[in-house]
């Protein structure tokens, strides 16, 4: 027998306004029991308990009262300025809730398209568009202290230029060519990986170094495919050098190039979810997919999303609208 629901009624008879409060309220319950917090207010006071100021860096501030949304004000004691436990990072000026920008992040996660993301999160398209660029600029950066160490795979991987300079919507040319941006894709036998644009068409050894030099260890075994371009870096990092020709019809190849492969064809189908991005924006997608892809390899340590809006809260970046 099927057991009646004793909150139906009571739903019911809720008004609409009363019914989005009601939404509001269980979703903030259940973020809280799963995370730890339920409110931007709440996740500020575990993540930035005394915020240093902005304005010229002094700690220890003074307390000064709570905004309207329960997020506590500051006043430094050094040079007067007022702020919140939000200014300076890339949540200030969230006028949503914070359950909203979990479900964003839960989409994100899966690489779920801007119209999707903003059509199951109920904000508008302007807005998904300004949340994403509010990640982008939370990892800004986030690849330069990726180090692959002990045995490393690097390959590269290929998408299209959608500027029209390049001659997007014109006649590709077959093969490799300056219309195709090309990708520095590098993982270690931690899978830790990291992913670079590495400018147009097949690259040179200045720009595979470029791309590459800082993310891999002195005296790592290097695995590749024998690209020319790889041997400047091998030899500048004291790298062993581990390479195989590269045929598709070869079991031995495939096999030893199988990981960092697999995370070129990873990157490739992430890249497609978001077609016609605007180029400028490339590597930021790529920071972003590096850094999802170790919240997600590590889920089982640290719970996916209180690490994530831990980051947000402890990176120092803003975002600023173009408009």
């Amino acid at each position: 027998m099927k057991r009646t629901n004793p909150y139906s009624g009571l739903v019911d008879g809720l008004a609409a306004g009363e019914l989005d409060l009601l939404s509001a309220a269980v979703a903030e319950r259940r973020l809280r029991e799963e995370a730890g917090f339920g409110t931007l207010a709440e996740a500020a006071e575990a993540y930035r308990p005394e915020p240093a100021c902005p304005s010229c860096g002094g700690t220890a501030p003074w307390r000064d009262g709570f905004e309207p949304s329960g997020v506590r004000r500051w006043r430094c004691p050094r040079c007067g300025a007022r702020f919140t436990s939000l200014t300076g990072t890339v949540l200030e000026g969230c006028k949503k809730p914070l359950a909203t920008w979990v479900d964003f992040i839960r989409l994100a996660l899966f690489a779920v398209p801007l119209d999707a993301c903003a059509a199951a999160c109920r904000i508008s398209h302007q807005t998904a568009w300004e949340w994403r660029h509010r990640l982008f600029a939370a990892v800004d950066g986030y690849q330069d202290r990726v180090v692959l160490r002990g045995r490393a795979w690097i390959d590269e991987t290929y998408v299209n230029d959608t500027d029209l300079s390049r001659g997007y919507g014109q006649a590709r040319k077959r093969g490799l060519s300056r219309q195709q941006i090309c990708i520095a894709v590098g993982i270690d036998s931690r899978k830790e990986p990291v992913a670079v644009v590495c400018g147009h068409g097949k690259p040179s050894s200045a720009r595979i170094r470029g791309a590459l030099k800082a993310h891999i260890a002195e005296g790592s075994v290097l695995v590749h495919d024998r690209e020319r371009a790889h041997g400047a870096l091998v030899r500048e990092n004291g790298l062993v050098d581990e390479s195989y020709k590269a045929d598709v019809r070869d079991p031995v190849y495939l096999e030893a190039m199988a990981l960092v492969n697999n995370l070129c064809s990873w990157i490739k189908r992430y890249l497609w979810r978001f077609t016609g991005m605007d180029p400028k924006n490339l590597q930021s997608y790529l920071n972003l997919y590096v850094y999802l892809f170790r919240v997600k390899r590590d889920g089982e340590r640290w719970p996916e999303i209180a690490r994530v809006v831990r980051h947000l809260l402890m990176t120092d970046a803003r975002f600023r609208s173009s408009t």
